[in-house]
This record gives C-alpha cells, sequence and structure tokens, in this order.
C-alpha cells in the first residue's frame, strides 16, 4: 500500500480506497500540466503480476487497445504509464451522489453514490423497472463497444459499475476496469502447463474480491482462464437477479419485476433456456426496450456457431482491431516522413537555386598565397559581409585585420561596402575608439571608405575582384613588371605605356563540396514514407481477408 503523497506519473495519492483481484485503488489528485488539481482513481497493477519478465510490453500494448475505447456505457481510461516497478491506470474521478437517507452499514461517517451496490445499499427506491431499463441500456451499450473491439471484461459485478443520474434524472451506468482481468492473468512465454497452474492472480488482500467477482461468473470457471464474451452476458443476468433481491430486501417489494426476472433467466441459461448470443441479443431482449438501433447497437445472427466459431469470431474481432490500430498508426507515419522528406526536398531546391545566383552564405572565399578573403551573409538583394582590411586603409602597418560591412547587387555585381575608423582621430585628441562612438558623435569623415566589385561565377563557384573604388580613386586587378598581381589605379594602367596588363584576382571557395544534407534527409524520408506505405498495403490487404 503507498503512502498519501506518493508520486504515481503526474499525480499524488490522496488516499488508498482498497485492493481487489485486480490490483491496488488508489484516489489521486494531479501535479502537473493539463491534469494538474484534478482528481482521478488510480487503478495499480499488483506487482507480483508486474513484475512478471515481458510483462511490461503486454501493459503497455493492452492498454493502449483499451484507451481507445469510450462513449457511452464506458468509463475511459484517462492515461496510464510505468513509475519503477509501478504500473498504473488513471480514470476520472467521480464525485458520487451525497445520500441524506441512514445508511446501511452501521459505522459508516460518509459514504456517496457511486457505483450499483451504493445506489442499492443507500437509494434502494430509486431502483425502479423503468429505472432498470435505464442502466442496462447503458451497460449494455458499453458491453457492446468493448466486445466489437474484442476487448471482455471478465470481471462485472456492483463495485465496478459506476452510476449517474442523466438530465432527465434517469440513472445511467458505465462499466470500469474494462481489460483489467485479463490483464492480470498475464503469464511469462515458455512455461509449462503445471508452471502456468502454479501462477495465481489472487493476493490475501484480493481474495475476497475475486470471490465476490466470481459470483457474476458462470459456473466451472477456473480463475487462470481467459474471459470471453459469454461471461459478461452471464454477469449481465445475474446482476440483475442481484439488483431484484437487493431492493426487495433494502425497500417495500415491488411486484412488477416478472419481465426482468424472465430476462435474467434466460441471459443467466436457467431453467434449461439457452442464454443470450451476443450483447445486441441480449440488449434486444430487454422489457420495452424498443428498437435498439437507435442506440447504435446492431443485431448479427450467429445461430448454430459452435462454442468454438464463437471463440473463433471474437478473436478475428480482436485481431481486426489491432489490424485497425497499427494501420492508423501507420498512416501517421507515412505523413509524417513524407511531409518531412517533401519539406527537406522542398529546401534543397530553393537551396540549390540560391546558390545559382549567389556564393555560398557564410563561407569563406580566399586568395591562395595571400590573407585577403570574403565572406557574404544569405540574402537576396543584400546581406552582411565580412572582408580583411587592406594594408592601404590601415594607418599603423599592413592591415590584416578583420572588418564588417555589407553587401548589395548592383549591375550584375555584388557590391560590397567596408569602412574603418581612422586611427589618427584617436591620436590626436587623445580619446579610444569607443568615446567617439554615439549619436552624432562621428560621420563619414571619419572612416576609411572602400567598395569592392565582386562577380558571382557559378560554374567554379569562386568570386572575382573586379575592382575597388574610394574617395580617391578606382583600382582595378592588373600585372606589373615584376609579375606579381595587384591592384593598381586606373589612370595609372592608362598612362603606364603597356608596362601594366589587367589581370584577373579570383577567390575560391576554401570548403569542398561536400554532402547536401537537405538532399540526404529528402530522399532517406521519402524512401522512409514509402516502405511505410508498402507496409500499410500489405497490412491493408490483410485487413480486408479478414473482412
Amino acid at each position: 500500500m503507498l503512502s498519501p503523497g506518493t508520486r504515481i506519473g503526474p499525480t499524488r495519492i490522496l488516499d488508498w480506497l482498497g485492493e481487489g483481484s485486480c490490483g491496488q485503488s488508489y484516489h489521486s489528485i494531479g501535479t502537473e500540466g493539463q491534469v494538474r488539481d484534478s482528481e482521478f482513481y488510480i487503478k495499480l497493477i499488483s506487482r507480483e503480476v508486474s513484475e512478471r519478465k515481458g510483462f511490461q510490453d503486454y501493459f503497455m500494448q493492452e492498454v493502449q487497445a483499451i484507451e481507445q475505447l469510450e462513449g457511452k456505457g464506458i468509463w475511459p481510461v484517462q492515461g496510464f504509464g510505468v513509475t519503477k516497478w509501478k504500473h498504473w491506470i488513471r480514470y476520472s474521478w467521480i464525485d458520487g451522489l451525497e445520500n441524506s437517507s441512514n445508511y446501511i452499514n452501521e459505522g459508516t461517517t460518509e459514504r456517496k453514490v457511486r457505483n450499483l451496490q451504493d445506489l442499492c445499499e443507500l437509494l434502494p427506491n430509486e431502483v425502479t423497472p423503468q429505472q432498470m431499463l435505464s442502466l442496462m441500456v447503458s451497460l449494455h451499450r458499453g458491453i457492446y463497444k468493448a466486445h466489437l473491439a474484442g476487448v471482455c471484461h471478465g470481471n462485472l459485478k456492483p463495485t465496478n459499475i459506476l452510476v449517474q443520474r442523466n438530465v432527465q434524472g434517469e440513472w445511467e451506468s458505465a462499466v470500469t476496469e474494462l481489460g483489467l482481468y485479463r490483464l492480470n492473468l498475464f503469464t511469462p512465454l515458455g512455461l509449462s502447463k503445471e508452471d502456468r497452474e502454479d501462477i495465481s492472480i489472487q493476493n490475501l488482500d484480493g481474495r475476497d474480491s475475486f470471490i465476490e467477482g466470481d459470483k457474476f461468473r458462470p459456473k466451472g470457471i477456473e480463475y487462470n482462464q481467459v474471459p470471453d464474451e459469454s461471461w459478461d452476458l452471464f454477469a449481465m443476468g445475474k446482476l440483475v437477479t442481484w439488483l431484484i433481491d437487493k431492493v426487495n430486501a433494502n425497500s417495500k417489494p415491488i411486484s412488477s419485476w416478472e419481465d426482468w426476472q424472465k430476462w435474467s433467466f434466460r441471459a443467466v441459461g436457467k431453467n434449461g433456456v439457452q442464454g443470450f448470443e451476443s450483447c445486441a441479443h441480449s440488449m434486444e431482449a430487454l422489457p420495452n426496450v424498443g428498437d435498439i438501433s437507435c442506440f447504435g447497437v446492431k443485431v448479427v445472427e450467429v445461430k448454430g456457431f459452435s462454442a468454438q466459431e464463437s471463440e473463433d469470431l471474437r478473436l478475428k474481432k480482436e485481431r481486426k482491431f489491432k489490424l485497425d490500430e497499427q494501420a492508423a498508426s501507420l498512416k501517421t507515419k507515412r505523413g509524417i516522413t513524407g511531409l518531412v522528406g517533401c519539406l527537406s526536398f522542398a529546401f534543397f531546391l530553393l537551396y540549390s537555386t540560391y546558390l545559382f545566383f549567389a556564393p555560398t552564405p557564410w563561407t569563406e572565399y580566399s586568395l591562395k598565397g595571400a590573407l585577403d578573403s570574403y565572406q557574404l551573409g544569405v540574402g537576396l538583394w543584400s546581406g552582411q559581409a565580412w572582408g580583411i582590411v587592406p594594408g592601404m586603409y590601415d594607418e599603423g602597418g599592413g592591415g590584416g585585420q578583420d572588418v564588417v560591412g555589407e553587401w548589395k547587387r548592383e549591375n550584375g555585381l555584388l557590391k560590397l561596402k567596408f569602412k574603418r575608423f581612422k586611427k589618427s582621430l584617436e591620436e590626436k585628441s587623445g580619446k579610444k575608439l569607443w568615446q567617439f562612438i554615439g549619436k552624432g558623435s562621428t560621420s563619414e569623415k571619419d572612416y576609411s571608405i572602400w567598395y569592392d566589385f565582386l562577380e558571382y561565377n557559378n560554374d567554379s563557384d569562386s568570386l572575382r575582384l573586379i575592382k575597388r573604388e574610394d574617395n580617391n580613386h578606382v583600382y582595378v586587378p592588373a600585372v606589373g613588371e615584376d609579375g606579381t598581381t595587384r591592384l593598381y589605379p586606373e589612370e595609372r594602367i592608362k598612362f603606364g605605356g603597356g608596362k601594366i596588363k589587367k589581370s584577373k584576382i579570383v577567390f575560391d571557395k576554401d570548403s569542398e563540396s561536400g554532402i547536401s544534407w537537405s538532399l540526404f534527409f529528402a530522399i532517406g524520408f521519402s524512401l522512409a514514407s514509402l516502405l511505410y506505405n508498402r507496409e500499410l498495403k500489405k497490412l491493408t490487404e490483410s485487413i480486408n481477408l479478414n473482412n
């Protein structure tokens, strides 16, 4: 038993409610996220079951299927998980109806009507033949939906059937703890028949609960036998008999139970009468129920089916339910991988188109044997640029420092603007550079400003320096008498008598073109989507064959 305050998933234990054949029950409150401050009913699987080898995978698979069940007559699973050894299932809390009448059990100080047993013991006069119809209709709707999904309860009893009044003042029921009985029957693979029989689903505290539930199961059922639909149909018949007996014992007897007694006799196969073939047949026979199709229940004739054929039909429904779940999962995976693949391919196309007209962003283009280099930030028409300070603009010496600028397109070329604060101003004034910077403190004349015009060659992925401009000259690449290529003023080339000839200065990209990760992801996720699609087709064919 866990102490109050113990954390189970995103909730904290408030009270221990009891222990039954399917585990421990707790009242808890949410502590985080969307469940914060909400009250919950927590079912904790018995440790002797949860520590069996392979149980965790089985638990996750089974509860995921049970979690899909919801609607009229079902108290749905709100969440589940594993915290250390604790395998828990969470349901929403039911406040229950406060009871102002005298309690049947002496010593009871506070009790509310939450389940069928509470209703019969605290408010027996409320259970009339008409209210019985309302309770059994909602119960049948829940069991019918569970059976369609291949889930059998196997442990129907008054405490597992919650009751609430609807807006019309009628009592409605909802079955809770669906599938937990089967969950507790888990035994590891590879055990012999004798070893399996040695594993009990019971513990000392849960023995009374198991014995109580056994009253509502067909005779001759062994404790480790997997439940089937007939158990639930039998239990509903026994529940009606139990209700009638309890109501008559706790209130003035009502003489109009004859129709319900006949129905319950048939449900349990009493007096040689054959039990109902399905939940729909059972519901169709309820006294004064009318057309059950308005409740979404349809009778499918299965007359002449043997017990083995009925079991095969149940297993087929269960397989179909699991196959539909797998198909939904594959569709989701196919959609996600396909979307990521398309987005990656779209990015690859956009990036490739960009590189056709502009150099690779944030990549260094350098000149072999020199410090000069350029980097351009991403942009369609303009962006940030990085370069190296030329020696002619470095009042302190040979340049070589990094400088930040900006670029824009102009007449088919990339025009890069750089500027450097004049060091002479610092020396004359005795101030540091940061003391000049401020609103209205500096102007363009306080900087050495130059413009580099570059031409991008897509074929070689290189930048060619066309010219450099400043306030005094226009410089172009040329080869002098010493055979060295560098920048010369245009007028010097013009009046150099042919000794200085125009040349080219080309800046190549430092890094080699490697793997295009966007194309890699596009191909990878697209292939994954195709594989999921292929598996989905196979699964769809399998579902069609089962149908």
